[in-house]
């Protein structure tokens, strides 16, 4: 097909998670693209700007009515009446449209009969599902009872509107599963890429152990914090979220939080770590562990969602099977005794590259 006009869509655009990375790599291979998304942050859009200058950014009421410091205290209200700024968005002019979609249905876009839709999904909107998610709170009586109405509303607006894209596309055979299971659509699944600039001399590993996420209640990070305090095993946090300041109280000496980290020192934090220690609860994908395990470092995972597909059991890491700490204890004394060598972490996820990812995407796009 030849390609006239493209509108990249995305739910929304506030830090530099999987979603966002697939952005960013949807836009290197359309950087004349026309981007649409409900909130951009300024950072992400001086990101966007200082890369992609001919790209144009479309946002929609809501970055208008909240400033960008904000926008975590309304996220809820957001979710809930995004759609109407889907079903309501006009892309009549493109020939091409490309969504990034996971918990605000964006892949539910309109567009022109003759244009093509590629939907990236990296998961069904958690709160209409029965997937954990952050405002689980919704799910408890009688907050569940008073939510029921609108939540059926919102099921079968974004049901109906997944049947809108051409193609979809799954980050995992985990979200595969998922579409599957809430759309009855068939997918494709393509793995997100992970790219690391590794500096290829062998770096010296330290005796701690690390944590690397947002830090908010479904990445699971009060196990890893209480775990390690009570044994007094040296442990860094890397990430900010609503959860830091409750962290930080429960933390005991031996562990330590990093807030702001570039580039360069997550990459070396991670090299010199004994191993990543990754909590999540049932995870999309979960790209950090294949960032750990591309700069030689073995994971110890809670075995639950897409990490499942990334660590393999006594080969890269350790996977625990119980989310309490003696489950976590375990794992990490079992770790000692494996001593798994970096170049098996480093071959087990080769193939989490920019290069196939675009390639697969493009030959769908072709298709």
């Amino acid at each position: 097909m030849k390609t006239k006009k493209v509108a990249i869509v995305s739910d929304i655009m506030m830090t530099f998670g999987g979603a966002e990375v697939v952005v960013l790599k949807l836009m290197e291979m359309y950087p004349n693209a026309d981007f649409y998304t409900l909130f951009i942050s300024p950072g992400a859009l001086k990101k966007i700007e200082g890369n992609f200058p001919k790209i144009r950014v479309r946002t929609s009421i809501f970055q208008r009515l909240i400033r960008g410091d904000k926008i975590s205290k309304y996220i809820s209200i957001v979710k809930i009446f995004s759609w109407m700024y889907w079903e309501w968005l006009d892309l009549n002019e493109y020939d091409l449209i490309l969504s990034s979609s996971h918990s605000y249905m964006s892949k539910n876009v309109k567009r022109k009969k003759e244009a093509k839709h590629l939907s990236y999904v990296h998961t069904p909107p958690r709160y209409l599902y029965d997937e954990f998610n952050e405002i689980f709170w919704i799910k408890n009586k009688p907050w569940s009872w008073f939510f029921w109405p609108l939540k059926k509303w919102l099921r079968y607006i974004d049901k109906k509107g997944s049947k809108r894209a051409d193609i979809m596309v799954a980050n995992s055979e985990n979200v595969a599963k998922r579409i599957k299971k809430y759309y009855q659509r068939e997918v494709v699944v393509v793995y997100p890429p992970v790219e690391v600039l590794v500096d290829k001399k062998i770096i010296k590993k330290g005796e701690y152990y690390v944590c690397l996420s947002r830090l908010v209640r479904q990445k699971g990070i009060e196990l890893a914090v209480d775990t390690c305090s009570k044994y007094k095993i040296s442990l860094l946090v890397i990430g900010r979220g609503d959860e830091l300041q409750r962290l930080r109280k429960m933390a005991g000496p031996s562990v330590e939080f990093i807030e702001k980290c570039d580039d360069r020192q997550k990459i070396e934090i991670l090299s010199g770590a004994k191993a990543l220690i990754y909590t999540s609860k049932e995870e999309d994908f979960g790209m950090v562990p294949v960032e750990a395990l591309k700069v030689g470092t073995p994971v110890i995972a809670y075995a639950s969602g897409g990490v499942m597909e990334t660590v393999k059991d006594k080969k890269n890491g350790v996977l625990f099977y119980k989310f309490n700490q003696n489950s976590l204890l375990t794992a990490i004394k079992l770790l000692d005794k494996l001593h798994i060598n970096r170049q098996s972490c480093i071959d087990s996820v080769r193939k989490y590259s920019d290069k196939n990812f675009k390639a697969q995407i493009n030959n769908l796009i072709l298709r």
